[in-house]
């Protein structure tokens, strides 16, 4: 198979050419990125300031739990976008195209951390070569060892489900049978041994039916995407989902993976309440600056808490501490996930299309 050698005639039947731009879903990894930070901003100080406070302490529950479970909705993205490009590149064009988006952002959050961690011993049991290792290699995930830089144990899932799309999409354009049956039992071992990752298989079946037109009849589909989404906050707001052992069969995570697939299946559609709402410019901005903000949000909201709490600015007013502090961390978090967009993104892509100069080929179809 030559790497460069464009697709045959012959495609899945399933796989859209050429793919394009969705506003909704990009939209969604704006909220979903400005979510987690939401929930850091309100859990962090439930848990570290106001923690005495039992009414403060009884609101920010439910708001905490929500912010997190978009986390899960990254996921679903994750399924419904990367699967489909697997099969429009060939495995060293896909994963170099993957590692060029993720791994420089990654690799500078990490240091941060490295270097704090030498200095403060703030986590020692991660303070050691081995630990390191694990985590830049993403194979933290497979020993059971921690990730480094907050909120990056997300991408050590991301990266596994990466080399599993890859190896199936290969596995299935090439006709490799032995290699798709390896690819489909490592699948199942994933998802059976980290449940998490069964919100890539909501993004994957969403992409599925999708491609086959079903969403399409779907009657009175503005109102039933407005009901999944209320649905699925109040559902999301009732549980922090850690899926520890047994979890995956309780009636409220079952609730909750059903409604993320109902929501997001009506939300992909160009013409959707979600994309809609989230083509304003503000939520594509978000969109675009969204793994940054993931990203570098902690290095904001833990030295900006420190701050506010030996400057006593959290005052007797929680609601006025709260909106002040959740205003300036929100605000220094997107300046330095825009400065980091352009460093650690924007350059880094646009380096390897200068030094690659080659267009977006696709891997070879085996004909049968």
């Amino acid at each position: 198979m030559s790497v460069h050698a464009p697709l045959s005639p012959i495609t899945p039947a399933w796989l859209p050419q050429g793919g394009g731009h969705n506003a909704g879903i990009h939209g969604l990894r704006g909220v979903a990125a400005a979510m987690v930070l939401f929930a850091h901003i309100i859990g962090g100080t439930a848990e570290h300031v106001y923690s005495a406070s039992p009414g403060y302490l009884a609101v920010a529950e439910p708001l905490w739990n929500f912010g997190t479970f978009f986390v899960y909705l990254f996921f679903a993205i994750s399924g419904y976008v990367i699967l489909p490009s697997a099969f429009r590149y060939s495995p060293g064009d896909f994963a170099f195209r993957r590692m060029v988006r993720i791994y420089p952002l990654f690799l500078a959050c990490s240091l941060v951390f490295i270097v704090g961690n030498l200095i403060w011993n703030l986590e020692p049991e991660v303070n050691n070569p081995t630990a390191i290792f694990y985590a830049l290699t993403f194979t933290n995930l497979l020993v059971g060892a921690k990730q480094l830089t907050p909120n990056a144990w997300s991408l050590s899932y991301e990266m596994m489900f990466y080399a599993l799309a890859a190896a199936g999409a290969y596995a299935v354009l090439q006709r490799r049978f032995g290699l798709g049956l390896v690819v489909a039992v490592a699948s199942a071992a994933f998802v059976a041994l980290y449940p998490k990752a069964i919100y890539f298989t909501v993004g994957i079946m969403v992409f599925a039916m999708n491609s086959e037109g079903m969403t399409r009849k779907i009657p009175l589909r503005p109102l039933a995407e407005l009901a999944a989404a209320i649905g699925l906050a109040v559902a999301a707001s009732q549980s922090h989902f850690d899926f520890h052992p047994g979890e995956l069969s309780q009636p409220i995570t079952l609730t909750c993976l059903t409604l993320t697939g109902i929501y997001f299946l009506l939300a992909v559609e160009p013409d959707s309440l979600t994309a809609r709402a989230l083509s304003a410019r503000w939520a594509q901005y978000l969109g675009t600056i969204s793994y940054s903000l993931y990203l570098v949000h902690p290095y904001v909201y833990m030295p900006m808490r420190v701050l506010f709490q030996r400057f006593d600015l959290f005052g007797d007013n929680v609601v006025l501490s709260v909106a002040i502090f959740g205003t300036v961390t929100a605000l220094a978090s997107v300046a330095l996930a825009q400065f980091s967009f352009v460093i650690f993104e924007k350059f880094p892509q646009n380096l390897a299309k200068s030094w690659a100069k080659r267009p977006k080929f696709i891997q070879k179809e085996t004909r049968p």
